[in-house]
């Protein structure tokens, strides 16, 4: 999540000096690609170690760097969320 909220700030600082300098016209593109595969990253990589359903649902809850640490346990199988791989067998 850090390297998308970096990204998209790089994205509005990039349109934002791109309008008084004709110099850096590719630093808003830099930033949006950062953002946008950020977040595809965030909305596709994390899933449950077992049954691997979507956890992005449950990640909204919380901070916007953490998921909350009242979810601990997957809301489709039940496994605990923090449970390695081995273990899970």
């Amino acid at each position: 999540m850090i390297l998308g909220y970096s990204g998209g700030a790089l994205f509005l600082l990039g349109i934002i000096f791109s309008v008084k300098s004709t110099t850096l016209p590719i630093i808003p593109f830099i930033g949006f690609a950062i953002f946008l595969l950020s977040i595809l990253y965030v909305f596709w990589a994390i899933r449950c170690p077992r049954c691997k359903h979507r956890l992005t649902p449950i990640t909204h809850y919380g901070s916007p760097l953490s998921i909350s640490k009242k979810i601990k346990y997957c809301p489709f199988c039940g496994v605990d969320i923090d449970s390695e791989m081995e273990e899970i067998k």
